[in-house]
């Protein structure tokens, strides 16, 4: 019995290890499935006085609650990234706030970012987003069934 119970765990452990190596290429295929990349080009907004910052409206949702997958590229007046300054609004994902600005100054911005892809939208959308986290729980009660059943807990 011993034996067994060890040979279990050292399957498990390896089990967690594949699974460990091979989490980030399921993340990312998963995460190509479900989205597409656009760019907007022309987005304008203009700072107020004594206003650093200023709102830019995306034609479409943003597949993320925060910055993930976005590039924010000032044009006009100058030329940056300013990724790093920027906000998604998390309850629409279509407003971009982008900060670090001058004041009273009107901007142009090239915005690159992900949308959920139209043919996978809906529960197909939500479960490849929940793809690795079902994976990792789907593990845990493997594991948990496996050791229950070599020590006959149940």
């Amino acid at each position: 019995m011993l034996k067994t119970g060890i040979s279990a765990v050292l399957m498990l452990g390896f089990g967690f290890v594949i699974l460990a190596a091979a989490l980030p290429d399921i993340v990312n295929r998963s995460e190509t499935v479900r989205t597409n990349t656009t760019q907007e080009t022309g987005k304008g907004c203009s700072t107020g006085v004594g206003q650093s910052s200023c709102d830019v409206t995306l034609i479409a949702s943003h597949a993320y609650a925060d910055t993930t997958a976005m590039v924010v590229t000032e044009t006009s007046p100058g030329s940056a990234d300013r990724t790093s300054n920027s906000s998604i609004s998390a309850s629409d994902r279509v407003t971009v706030t982008v900060s670090g600005l001058s004041a009273s100054t009107a901007y142009v911005f090239t915005i690159d970012y992900a949308i959920v892809d139209p043919s996978v939208s809906g529960p197909l959308g939500q479960l490849l987003a929940s793809l690795p986290l079902l994976l990792v729980v789907g593990l845990v009660a493997v594991v948990a069934f496996t050791t229950a059943k070599t020590f006959h807990v149940f």
